[in-house]
């Protein structure tokens, strides 16, 4: 007798295909955002349940209310329920933008879930309406390439699973895994109360990795470093560290994720590149440059 694949057990498989395929042809995938549509979102979808052939299912740039088109369109029982933006490998994924195009893709037209993908990274964000505003929260990020096992990361990854959204409606994420990623929004006030507490170092730092989040630029450390002495602050590679530390210690002080990523947050990815260090969140970009305007 042949025993019956599940679709768990199918889901674990492609994950491995997919490791070995992020590693075969990263350098061709990180050019080419429809060769990683192709290799590695398709695949994924159909392992999750989405059949991509069936117009009832899965809808490719579908316009939508407000002529927001998104990647992908994943429907059941006729609704809409999640908007995917696709990126090719490696891409930034943490930008300015990526909130206004949650609200445009999902919020506005009605759609509840949003998720931004290279291929590696899911990022998913739930989109809810209240008092006619609209609110984003990133409640889950799943890596394929990560330290985890294989199976662990196929259980995260079901959570995006047709059955499961069809039976349920809606995407339920563990606590486990809500506690792996940072809320979608931040205490203002909290915020400019840690903005003030900072020392003119801390300020000037986080000044300067504003103006790049905002030009949509990456810094490394030496280049920050050379900034900050432009603007009269004399700091070495070691007080550099210090001065970065000491940003994170008082925002968890307050209750508010560190406004750059700390080590652990990035595991492999901080020692294999730097610029990712110091990548202002895009929550507290927003946050600084309303703070900064009112000044």
């Amino acid at each position: 007798m042949v025993k019956a694949v599940s679709s768990l057990d199918n889901l674990i498989e492609t994950v491995k295909k997919l490791r070995e395929r992020i590693d075969r042809y990263r350098n061709l995938l990180e050019k080419n955002e429809m060769l990683t549509r192709y290799v590695l979102i398709d695949p994924l979808l159909r392992a999750l349940g989405w059949d991509t052939e069936n117009p009832d299912i899965v809808r490719p740039e579908e316009i939508q209310r407000g002529r927001a088109k998104p990647d992908y369109v994943l429907y059941v029982d006729r609704r809409a329920y999640v908007a995917i933006e696709a990126k090719s490998l490696g891409s930034r994924l943490d930008e300015e933008s990526t909130v206004g195009r949650c609200i445009k893709y999902s919020g506005r037209s009605g759609i509840p879930y949003y998720v931004v993908t290279d291929g590696n990274v899911w990022k998913l964000y739930e989109a809810r309406v209240r008092e006619g505003k609209y609110f984003i929260n990133n409640i889950a990020e799943i890596s394929i390439v990560s330290e985890k096992k294989v199976e662990d990361v196929a259980a995260e990854l079901s959570l995006l699973g047709y059955d499961n959204i069809a039976q349920k409606k809606k995407i339920e994420v563990s606590k486990e895994m809500k506690k792996q990623v940072l809320p979608g929004g931040l205490d203002v006030n909290k915020a400019r109360e840690f903005y003030e507490s900072l020392t003119p170092a801390g300020k000037t730092l986080l000044e300067i990795v504003l103006k790049a989040w905002i030009n949509r630029r990456t810094l490394t450390k030496k280049e920050i470093i050379e900034e900050m002495k432009r603007r009269g602050i004399d700091v070495d590679e070691r007080g550099f560290t210090g001065i970065k530390s000491g940003i994170t210690r008082l925002a968890e002080s307050k209750g508010l994720p560190s406004p750059l990523p700390t080590e652990k947050e990035l595991g492999e990815k901080y020692s294999r590149d730097e610029a990712s260090r110091y990548v202002l969140r895009d929550e507290w970009g927003r946050i600084l440059k309303e703070i900064l305007a009112s000044k």
